[in-house]
């Protein structure tokens, strides 16, 4: 197996060190690698189910457990491979009653999150003290508390999750670091579970993130990453911790992959000449093993040349999916939808604009489900009362939730009091009739939203009001379910309604490129971190666009570094020399400071 592993590789594949730190620099088998370790300690009798691998994204996890899969058979179906979010939610599902969470909590995303502290606002009559943007700032870590309504409506919030049975998707983190270091039972638990623990992309860790691995403690440590990558600053990720990882962990050992077997000479030239100008990073020099063409930069007169230029170069090749279009911004996408529509060139957004989950019927669909699995959920039972079909008027609303803060009762039980509306008392029905198929038939994430659909009457409304549109959007979703379930199926893990939900307000925009399709792959700089393409092209390259005017340059110049390491046989850096003003006229433009620094 570590035949085809070079030096460096090896050397971290077999290492005996209790804490290793392997700088991997990008395109230099980092999940090989990581793969090979869990292959050897296999080897030496170590089992998969004692050992943790924590990854960023979801599609970096499945690869990675699909390689160990290959690699030494069925063991490696064991093997805990995903997010952090992922992790954190086994933990609250396992010891969430010792913070009273019930195993079926609802997770909230930022739109559901900013709709509670809104309404909180409004309700409480706070909005000439504060607003949604000074309370997010707040539990985002940006700033202080300001006033003491600033503090009653962040406890409002926090007791609004609590009552519901929710928690967003910060707190999954923070609650879960709460009972590893408030319930020694947990921690030793854990602790004595993963003897082994990997951390992929490390450069990516934030504060709570490194606490949880602390906590975690683990007798064997092997994180992986590459600062030059560190491009979450905003995320409040801290590439401190890699570089200074040696602070942490005085003994580990320190090892370096610097062989790209990815992209071209020219390109890797490029890629360390823009790199070497930050200051704030460890020392490594990526080394190429094959040449191609140079990198080419072109000049066009305003955008939509530009986009005309790209395009041309596309429409060369018959095999679209050689392609990819990384923009610094998610507005630069837009022209490139415009002109392959007209030239009719396949293309894949990959953004959450296109997102079959996010139509609302569908959304409105699974916060059904969501109510079924968590009753408790009052935030999310107020949103379907009314779907498909209005239940409740304003007045009835109102009574009711007075007669639940009157009573210290939960909005299902308000309703199930409420016996004299048919609508309401049918409704529940339909909720119980869910409940009992899950429970007693069949959970599966795919059977349970066609029973959903079915209960709740929807294909023969849709039908019957020639709603086309909508039946097109419940396959959609139904296709999108489908292809999670059949990739959870080939991880060997849960297939059930409880996991897809959970998995809904945590995944990526990375998942859709799980669905392979031949087109131009579109999508932002940050999204395309951990992929690869044939050829790359890198739009809008002027001063304030890229680097951004907002952004810290350094953090600019590692987010141009992994544009560039995209590409693995050719690379094309375009600007416009003119862009179209505030006021709708053409103004000149400033060449990007990158693009001098890339062929000095």
């Amino acid at each position: 197996m570590n035949n085809q592993l070079n030096e460096a590789q090896r050397k971290a594949v077999e290492s005996t060190s209790p804490v290793i730190l392997c700088l991997a620099g990008a395109g230099s088998g980092k999940t090989s690698t990581l793969t090979g370790r869990i292959g050897h300690l296999h080897e030496n009798r170590v089992g998969c189910s004692s050992m943790l691998a924590l990854t960023f994204t979801r599609l970096a996890g499945k690869e990675m457990k699909e390689r160990v899969i290959k690699l030494i058979g069925a063991e490696g179906e064991k093997l805990f491979c995903n997010t952090f979010h992922a992790f954190c939610v086994k933990v609250l599902k396992e010891y969430g009653y010792l913070l009273g969470y019930d195993k079926e909590f609802t997770i909230y995303d930022q739109e559901d999150r900013e709709s509670i502290i809104d309404k909180i606002i409004q309700e409480f009559g706070y909005k000439k003290y504060t607003n949604l943007k000074a309370i997010i700032d707040v539990l985002d870590g940006n700033r202080n508390v300001d006033c003491g309504e600033e503090e009653a409506v962040i406890q409002e919030y926090r007791w609004t999750l609590k009552r519901n049975n929710a928690i967003d998707l910060d707190m999954l983190l923070t609650e879960t670091l709460k009972l590893l270091t408030e319930f020694k039972e947990v921690q030793q638990n854990y602790n004595s579970q993963y003897g082994y623990m990997f951390v992929d992309e490390f450069q990516d860790t934030n504060d709570v993130q490194m606490k949880i691995i602390k906590a975690l403690y683990p007798k064997n440590l092997f994180v992986v990453g590459d600062d030059f990558q560190s491009i979450y600053g905003w995320r409040k990720a801290k590439p401190e911790y890699i570089i200074n990882f040696q602070k942490y962990y005085p003994d580990c050992e320190v090892i370096k992959l610097e062989d790209n077997y990815r992209s071209t000479e020219s390109i890797i030239n490029a890629a360390n000449n823009v790199i070497a100008h930050n200051k704030n990073q460890t020392k490594k020099t990526l080394k190429a093993h094959k040449t191609g063409p140079n990198v080419e930069v072109i000049k066009a007169e305003n955008v939509m040349n530009e986009v005309n230029l790209i395009a041309s170069k596309i429409l060369e090749d018959s095999s679209y999916s050689n392609y990819a279009i990384l923009t610094r911004t998610n507005k630069q996408m837009d022209p490139f939808m415009q002109m392959f529509k007209a030239f009719n060139i396949p293309y894949q957004l990959v953004s959450n604009k296109e997102d079959p989950l996010k139509k609302h019927d569908v959304k409105m669909i699974l916060n059904v489900l969501e109510v079924v699995l968590n009753p408790k959920d009052d935030a999310t039972l107020k949103k379907v009362i009314n779907f498909p079909v209005k239940r409740l008027n304003e007045l009835q609303a109102h009574e009711l939730e007075k007669f639940q803060i009157d009573e210290s009762i939960s909005f299902m039980e308000a309703l199930e009091g409420a016996e004299s509306l048919e609508n309401i008392q049918r409704f529940i029905q339909q909720l119980n009739e869910i409940r009992n198929y899950i429970t007693e038939k069949c959970s599966e994430a795919v059977k349970v939203f066609d029973v959903a659909i079915c209960v709740l009457n929807l294909s023969i409304r849709y039908l019957h009001e020639n709603r086309d549109n909508k039946i097109q959007d419940l396959h959609e979703a139904m296709s999108a379910i489908e292809r999670w379930q059949s990739i959870q199926e080939s991880l060997v893990e849960s297939t059930d309604i409880s996991s897809f939900l959970k998995w809904v307000h945590m995944k990526d925009i990375q998942e859709k490129l799980m669905e392979q399709r031949d087109a131009v792959k579109i999508m932002t700089v940050h999204a395309s971190k951990g992929l690869e393409f044939n050829t790359v092209f890198v739009p809008g390259m002027n001063q304030n666009i890229f680097p951004s005017k907002r952004g810290d340059l350094e953090e600019e110049r590692r987010l141009f570094y992994v544009a560039i390491t995209r590409a693995k046989e050719r690379l094309f850096v375009t600007r416009a020399k003119k862009i179209l003003g505030w006021n709708g006229k053409e103004i000149d433009t400033e060449q990007s400071q990158f693009i001098e620094e890339m062929i000095p």
